[in-house]
């Protein structure tokens, strides 16, 4: 498998955007990725740059110091696409403290900018299940399916 240099800078910086992303840099975004850019994540599916990053600044303005850890990174046989293993943490205002691993499928056009993001990380455990009331019915109805 031979990975484009292009893609390699590309995803290189991709990760440094992630990990030091700011209020401040959400617009560097455009630097890296194609005007068609597309985000998805389980509770969203945007279809262009400005919608994600009204994603991003909405984060900041919920939560206090969202960080982004990359722990990894791996790419396809096609050397077109790149997974990123990755931490979130930060203070969610309305249900506390969220910390927790996802999975990132990264997507470069021939040129070299990313086309495609798509987050993976369960949103039942880390997210859900803190919510009042839904979160108590989530667990007992994860206690009911485990293996006992």
């Amino acid at each position: 498998m031979t990975v484009p240099k292009t893609h390699q800078d590309r995803l290189a910086a991709y990760i440094r955007y992630f990990e030091t992303l700011t209020l401040q840099t959400i617009d560097d975004l455009d630097n890296l990725t194609s005007e068609g850019f597309s985000f998805e994540d389980p509770f969203n599916h945007l279809t262009n740059r400005r919608d994600v990053k009204r994603l991003f600044k909405q984060m900041f303005d919920d939560m206090d110091h969202p960080a982004f850890k990359i722990s990894a990174s791996y790419w396809e046989e096609d050397g077109q696409t790149a997974i990123l293993k990755w931490q979130f943490a930060g203070d969610a205002h309305k249900i506390g403290n969220l910390n927790f691993e996802g999975l990132s499928e990264i997507y470069f056009d021939e040129a070299g900018l990313i086309i495609r993001h798509v987050d993976y990380w369960d949103a039942a455990s880390h997210f859900y299940e803190k919510v009042p009331l839904l979160g108590g019915v989530l667990r007992l109805i994860r206690k009911k399916l485990r293996l006992s």
